[in-house]
């Protein structure tokens, strides 16, 4: 047994394992909502530079809500196993 894998077993290394984690998954969020904020916003962009009126806006919505899903099941996978 290492240092490192005493350090992971004791009360206070499992502590701040946990704190850790929460954090990750309490952060899920706000990341999801920044990656439809940015596709939202690239979509908006893409309809006042080049007239596409709603379909820039629309197809940038989805395109961050994919990419907000995304996200939340990259993070949450390993808390599924």
């Amino acid at each position: 047994m290492g240092l490192k894998d005493f350090a992971k077993n004791s009360p206070r290394g499992q502590r701040l394992s946990m704190m850790g984690s929460l954090g990750e998954v309490a952060s899920l969020g706000l990341s999801f909502v920044i990656a439809l904020m940015i596709g939202t916003i690239g979509g908006w962009w893409l309809d006042q530079k080049f007239g596409w009126k709603p379909y820039g806006f629309f197809g940038g919505f989805f395109i961050g809500l994919a990419a907000g899903i995304r996200n939340v099941y990259f993070v949450t996978r390993k808390y599924l196993k």
